[in-house]
């Protein structure tokens, strides 16, 4: 039988479809959307240094706060590691700020008994992951050969020469930083920028590793060459990962530049679509 009102039918069914159209607002878990987990370490350093939870907060409040990103809840957890590790099982990415292992692998979370097996598995299922800072000082044996296919690298402090042992380096410099590559996701909104932090540089990559683009390079006291501090790798497994070697003053959330690259890159590495221009974010009052 003909419909009698072609028109009021077609009405009512844009009317019922549109509710499906609206964008899912960042970190609401009622609604869904890919779920980031940042992860911060317990504090080590004093006030304004390794601030892993603030960070974490901070960056939290920026994607849920963000005006052109949608379609992402996050969660943080404090003290290294989930109190329930089922918490990782649905993440799209995850996001570790956290204690290298220099002095100790006890120091370092996902060093700890079971962690890295999970990982592991989490990766095979392409899960992202971004590492920030000390967080990618760890034991060659134990796993500098899976940050070299997770993350594409690492801090090497075991195979350098005597008496320190060390073939990365760190030091404290206030230099110019810029895009490694201006075409790639994580790098979109990103303009060089002047930049006080403490680098970690000389990073021990994989060789010839064609899944490795550099994402953020400067110019280091007595280098040679530029360095990069922060790149980005697109897995074999479909998974992404993502590494910046700066995160040692809580200060640098305050530079736009540097607070985008991060934003981005946990957008990137959730299997997001980075929005021209990067993920837009302010600071609120109670968080400078």
């Amino acid at each position: 039988m003909r419909d009698a009102n072609p028109w009021a039918r077609a009405l009512l069914l844009i009317v019922l479809a549109a509710p499906a159209a609206l964008p899912l607002q960042a970190g609401d878990a009622r609604r869904g959307g890919r779920k980031i987990v940042l992860i911060a370490g317990k504090k080590s350093h004093g006030p304004g240094h390794h601030e892993y939870d603030k960070g974490a907060r901070l960056l939290q409040a920026c994607l849920e706060g963000s005006s052109n990103t949608r379609g992402y809840r996050t969660e943080v957890h404090t003290d290294g590691w989930p109190a329930d590790p089922r918490a990782l099982e649905d993440a799209a990415t995850l996001f570790f700020y956290c204690d290298g292992s220099d002095h100790s692998e006890a120091a370092h979370p996902m060093l700890q008994p079971d962690r890295l097996s999970q990982l592991d598995r989490l990766m095979k299922k392409g899960v992202g992951l971004v590492a920030l800072h000390y967080t990618v000082f760890v034991p060659r044996e134990k796993a500098g050969d899976r940050f070299l296919e997770w993350l594409g690298g690492y801090f090497d402090y075991e195979t350098g020469p005597p008496p320190q042992r060390w073939y990365s380096k760190i030091g404290t410099h206030t230099t110019r930083v810029q895009p490694g590559a201006p075409t790639h996701p994580v790098c979109r909104g990103i303009s060089p920028f002047e930049l006080r932090e403490e680098y970690y540089y000389r990073m021990r990559f994989r060789e010839g590793d064609s899944r490795r683009t550099p994402i953020l390079t400067t110019p280091i006291p007595g280098e040679p060459e530029a360095q990069e501090v922060a790149w980005a790798v697109k897995r074999r497994d479909g998974g992404r990962g993502f590494a910046f070697t700066g995160g040692h003053f809580h200060d640098n959330w305050r530079v736009e530049g540097f607070r985008k690259l991060v934003l981005n890159a946990l957008v990137w590495t959730a299997g997001g679509e980075v929005p021209e221009g990067g993920v837009a974010s302010t600071i609120r009052e109670e968080l400078k």
